[in-house]
């Protein structure tokens, strides 16, 4: 009776633990202060593109100024300065030719009847200059445009009564006309080169930002991966950004919190096994002389009616016996760490036992078993210990609740899917699936969820006497101690128990 009581009291008790969390609450207060904002940590990389800008720019007219000063470029307004003087020159000579006119500009003698007679005038600047001598002017504009420099023309009579036209803008050009003639106009080039470095200026600001950004933001992915995982044990790293170590401050607290609430979980787990294990013993003593006194009242004369009860009194005790017996092993599983799997032993002899046992089982239940062994790597070894009996639960429960024949399947598989466990070894070579399935009902979907819990029964499904809700939590607790998984579910046959195990190659 104390130890039962003991256990009532286990499920009443709370611990008070706010009280120690007072100072490293205040301790992450001051650290969540700390830090620039985040704000400032932006503009500094606004202001490095907008120096970039600058320094592109600069660049660009750089490499003008050098071009126009080495000679290789006429300046934007060196047409338009000079086109008066060109007007002079050529009417002083009376007569024009390529050589007399400078690349800066575009020319084209025209007779009485506005006909082009020669020059270097394209489609587009020979429209601009027949209309320019339809207004019979000297010098005007004959282009504007908000996206463009506007364009001139200047006219200068000839000897024989013809007329050349001087087509310009203010954009630089080229000092030789072969240049200017196969290559893009020069400032429409600075701007292209001066695009590109702008692009490769905020590509590398961009980059660098989202450096500094991975860094500023990798204690918080360290801390969620380390919560995630249960690595609870272990003080936050803070950044110098405010925002980030707000954030911190609050993973600071979560963790806090889990890793208390743990503990406590914890402690109260171990010691309801250790309460209910203590139980179980504290109940054989008297289940033995219950037991003892049935066999001795079954060997007196008694009536058919008392023998029934003595009957009665004797299935009952195997019954305890049993679940007795069921709740030490749970306790004593629950309470093995990954450690007691024991040492790596051969996928082969696990298969071989698994299935010799499976159909020792079957034939107890006077059942159909199909077993199919795939190919296992010789050199494929598994910590075993206690695997057998988890493959055994899964069977009984197969033949209990499903309909024959029920299917045992042995089989390695090397690649893992992205949605199951990660394992901690390095070493793991593979899988080795043990897959149990019967052709009933299946699981329901509370079973689903809850099939492994201890002293779950899905009363839906399981009718049965001398069961107690702890075979698959038998299976489970094992499967875990032995470093892999169980995974229930449903096929179009029935229920289906996979037990997977990671395999190695340890020597042997």
């Amino acid at each position: 009776m104390d130890t039962l009581r003991t256990l009532c009291n286990l499920q009443l008790e709370k611990k008070p633990s706010h009280a120690k969390r007072a100072p490293e609450a205040e301790g992450r207060r001051d650290k969540r202060g700390r830090g620039i904002p985040f704000s400032l940590f932006i503009v500094r990389y606004f202001m490095y593109v907008l120096v970039g800008a600058f320094l592109v720019a600069g660049i660009v007219v750089s490499l003008l100024i050098t071009a126009v000063d080495s000679g290789m470029l006429y300046p934007g307004n060196y047409a338009s300065i000079n086109h008066e003087s060109m007007v002079g020159e050529i009417e002083a000579r009376g007569t024009v030719t390529a050589d007399d006119v400078p690349s800066c500009y575009r020319w084209g003698v025209f007779d009485g009847e506005n006909r082009l007679i020669e020059g270097d005038f394209d489609a587009r600047t020979l429209e601009l200059a027949q209309g320019f001598l339809r207004e019979d002017a000297l010098d005007q504009e004959v282009y504007s445009s908000l996206l463009s420099s506007p364009i001139y023309a200047t006219s200068a009579s000839l000897a024989n009564g013809n007329t050349c036209v001087l087509v310009y803008d203010f954009n630089p050009d080229f000092a030789s006309k072969t240049l200017r003639d196969s290559l893009p106009d020069p400032q429409g080039t600075m701007l292209a080169i001066g695009v590109v470095l702008f692009a490769g200026m905020v590509a590398a600001v961009a980059m660098r930002a989202s450096h500094m950004l991975r860094r500023k933001l990798s204690p918080l992915v360290d801390a969620a991966e380390r919560i995630g995982e249960r690595e609870l044990d272990f003080a936050i790293a803070y950044g110098n950004v405010r925002e980030t170590n707000e954030v911190l401050a609050a993973f600071d607290a979560m963790r806090t919190s889990l890793k208390t609430s743990l503990e406590e979980q914890w402690a109260a787990e171990a010691a309801q096994h250790e309460a209910l294990s203590a139980l179980a013993h504290d109940l054989k003593t008297p289940l033995t002389i219950v037991r003892g006194n049935a066999d001795l009242l079954a060997e007196t004369k008694l009536n058919d009616e008392q023998t029934g009860y003595a009957r009665f009194i004797q299935e009952a005790t195997d019954d305890m016996e049993d679940f007795i017996g069921r709740i030490i092993d749970v306790t004593r599983f629950s309470t093995e760490s990954k450690t007691d799997a024991g040492k790596p032993v051969s996928a082969h002899a696990i298969c071989n036992q698994v299935t010799r046992e499976a159909k020792a089982l079957a034939n107890a239940h006077a059942g159909v078993l199909a077993v199919h062994v795939g190919h296992i790597p010789s050199q494929a070894c598994v910590r075993g210990n206690g695997i057998a009996e988890a493959v055994l639960n899964l069977v009984d429960n197969a033949f209990e609740y499903g309909n024959p024949p029920v299917t045992l399947t042995c089989d390695f598989r090397k690649e893992k899917q992205e949605e199951e466990r990660e394992v901690e070894a390095s070493d793991c070579i593979g899988w080795l699936e043990i897959i149990v399935q019967d052709e009933g009902d299946g699981f329901s979907k509370a079973a689903l969820a809850r099939a492994t819990e201890r002293f779950y029964r899905d009363d839906a499904a399981r009718t049965h006497d001398g069961h107690h809700g702890l075979g698959l939590a038998i299976a489970q607790e094992r499967t875990r101690a032995c470093g892999g998984e169980l995974l229930l579910d449903n096929t179009d046959q029935g229920a289906r128990a996979t037990l997977r195990l990671p395999c190695t190659k340890a020597s042997i």
